[in-house]
């Protein structure tokens, strides 16, 4: 295994009420001085590189830079925060049982919903990283990378580099879960030592007093249409106190669910709805490690959920699977070499 690291800096503004980021998703300005963006080989010391200089992901058919204007999409590793603003997903194109989805645009459907929690999770990461000092902070971004993949196997299909961000070598990401500011997410990308890590940071963040984690329920309720994202122009905080919230993976395709029932071109459950989609796998981590992860038997999401309404799994029973990514050159050409 390999590594790649960019150090840069993180903008505490960008966090909500200020920002628009929540608790598992930022963003690092790069510092631009040479050398920021640095590899290291197996068995071999860091050099620099410029793959990811140019590199883009394909998304919805147009090239999209990974970097932009100095900047990165962070993907925090091992981490999932209750939904600060999802909105839901076009399924246009698609069919069941021969009668399509269709379109979403002018439904008045498209916003951008929250989960409860939330915005609880996201003030106080934003507390939390405030006890480093002053904006912008420096920090480094790391991920575990396997040579022979090259330069794709940091980034998912959206672009986002995925992996841990260090600020004065405190682990961002041990340290959400430390708090229970998220629940752990694991992925079989992850190295068993990244996923051991955030197993036992988990089992500390589910105690956490002032943690949101504590609140996440296995029950399904109705999704709530009336609950959206608070612009940073004019928020309201109010005190969430213990209301529940669901999987944020869950959450989301709920969301997508609940759009198209109420317009009212997909009619059957939420249960029917997660199994249209074959490629949204899982395993059983307790499978995984008795038999190793190329043993291991994969489960479509649907089977996380009994009758649409009870979770069956745990966060830490599960480990889902990474969608494959690729770069290209700004002409369209793969990138298959650090």
């Amino acid at each position: 295994m390999g590594k790649l690291m960019i150090d840069g800096t993180v903008d505490l503004s960008q966090f909500w009420p200020t920002g628009e980021s929540d608790a598992d998703t930022t963003k690092i300005a790069l510092t631009v001085a040479p050398g920021a963006v640095q590899y290291q080989p197996d068995n071999d010391g860091p050099r620099p590189t410029t793959q990811f200089d140019r590199a883009c992901v394909k998304s919805f058919g147009q090239l999209k830079p990974v970097i932009k204007d100095g900047r990165i999409t962070v993907r925090l590793q091992g981490v999932d925060a209750p939904e600060l603003h999802y909105q839901p997903q076009s399924m246009k194109g698609k069919t069941y049982k021969g009668r399509p989805f269709g379109s979403l645009k002018g439904s008045g459907l498209v916003k951008k919903y929250r989960q409860r929690q939330a915005e609880t999770a996201t003030v106080r990461l934003g507390r939390y990283l405030s006890t480093f000092g002053s904006s912008p902070l420096p920090c480094r971004f790391q991920t575990a990378v396997t040579d022979h993949e090259g330069p794709a196997d940091a980034v998912d299909k959206y672009g986002r580099f995925v992996g841990n961000v260090l600020i004065n070598e405190v682990d961002l990401n041990l340290e959400i879960l430390r708090q229970g500011l998220a629940i752990v997410a694991l992925y079989n990308s992850m190295t068993p030592a990244e996923m051991e890590a955030c197993l036992e940071a988990w089992a500390i963040g589910k105690t956490a007093t002032e943690g949101v984690v504590q609140y996440q329920t296995r029950t399904i309720g109705e999704f709530d249409p009336q609950l959206l994202f608070q612009s940073p122009a004019h928020p309201t905080l109010k005190p969430e106190k213990t209301v529940k919230f669901i999987h944020p993976k869950l959450y989301r395709r709920q969301c997508t669910w609940w759009a198209y029932r109420k317009l009212g071109t997909f009619k059957s459950g939420f249960d029917t709805y997660l199994s249209l989609f074959p490629d949204d796998i899982f395993f059983e981590r307790s499978s995984m490690r008795d038999e190793g992860f190329l043993a291991a038997t994969p489960f479509q999401i649907e089977q996380m959920v009994k009758a649409g309404r009870k979770v069956i799994y745990a966060p830490d029973e599960v480990v889902f699977k990474e969608a494959g990514s690729q770069l290209f050159t700004g002409d369209g050409q793969l990138i298959r070499e650090w």
